[in-house]
């Protein structure tokens, strides 16, 4: 009566021992009236399981149905077959908890994809490549991008400045000095050489030449003194000349 011993179920189309939740599986489908499990129905308990708390309450088919009424319009298709499946099922509520059963139908029942092995190689593959992009591709900031907006932004602030400037009619005499600028040609042209007078076209031949053909030196100290020659335009050497000139008075 003291010794312990265990009781090990074995089917005969099972090649190792049933689990106690294969019991409890069989247990919750009799007592809520449910088919065998499916696809669908599998997908029923798991939303259920995820909501069950350690107080455990019954879970009422008639609220899912109208939540998942509520969710038709972001997946017509998938909710209309889940709301026909739950109607077909004549069931108002589930009374026993249904969690430890979804877990185990993941986690023992649930077969991989056959598809799994072929798919394995192109995916190890996509992932090394994505691996490579991020570890090898240089992070480029937005330094280049700031320089680019700084450099915009000068630009609009000193075009913007120069429009308010020639508004403010600040450029007023600038434009009349590019004016005399286009003019000062004219104006030079009567510039001396050191050994030579104003030589302007149309007016007075302050050359040496000139001068000294017009003039004696005498002569021409009277009409520089009485203002008839300009003094400033003759040339140094005409300037040295007068110097040494003295006139009788």
């Amino acid at each position: 009566m003291t010794k312990s011993f265990r009781v090990i179920q074995y089917d005969t189309t099972h090649y190792s021992s049933l689990k106690p939740v294969i019991k409890e599986l069989e247990l919750m489908l009799q007592k809520n009236s449910l088919p065998k499990v499916n696809g669908m129905l599998y997908d029923v308990l798991r939303v259920l399981a995820k909501r069950e708390k350690d107080d455990f309450k019954p879970h009422s088919i008639i609220d899912l149905v109208a939540e998942f009424g509520d969710k038709e319009g972001q997946y017509p298709e998938e909710v209309r077959a889940i709301k026909n499946y739950l109607l077909t099922l004549d069931v108002d509520t589930i009374i026993t908890p249904v969690r430890k059963i979804t877990d185990f139908i993941q986690e023992d029942l649930v077969a991989t994809s056959p598809g799994f092995l072929g798919s394995f190689v192109p995916r190890i593959q996509s992932l090394d490549n994505e691996h490579r992009k991020i570890t090898n591709t240089p992070v480029k900031g937005t330094t280049g991008m700031l320089k680019l907006a700084v450099i915009g932004l000068m630009g609009i602030l000193i075009v913007g400045g120069l429009f308010y400037a020639n508004e403010q009619g600040i450029f007023d005499g600038v434009s009349e000095f590019t004016e005399s600028m286009s003019t000062m040609g004219d104006g030079l042209g009567g510039i001396p050489s050191p050994t030579q007078g104003f030589v302007t076209p149309g007016a007075t031949d302050f050359s040496d030449t000139a001068i000294q053909a017009k003039y004696s030196p005498e002569e021409l100290k009277v009409a520089v003194n009485n203002g008839e020659v300009d003094y400033n335009k003759l040339s140094s050497n005409m300037k040295e000349m007068l110097e040494d000139v003295e006139i009788e008075e």
